[in-house]
């Protein structure tokens, strides 16, 4: 049972970073940032 959280953190964490380096990409590439909406 354990482990399994383990597993689900470790994924949720994977999909968190590359959602963060695809964003940090598409920003520098085309003046695009997501989190911009946040900063409003």
């Amino acid at each position: 049972m354990g482990q399994n959280i383990l597993y689900g953190i470790i994924s949720l964490a994977i999909c968190v970073g590359y959602f963060l380096l695809v964003d940090h990409f598409l920003m520098d590439a085309q003046g695009l940032d997501f989190w911009y909406m946040f900063r409003k």
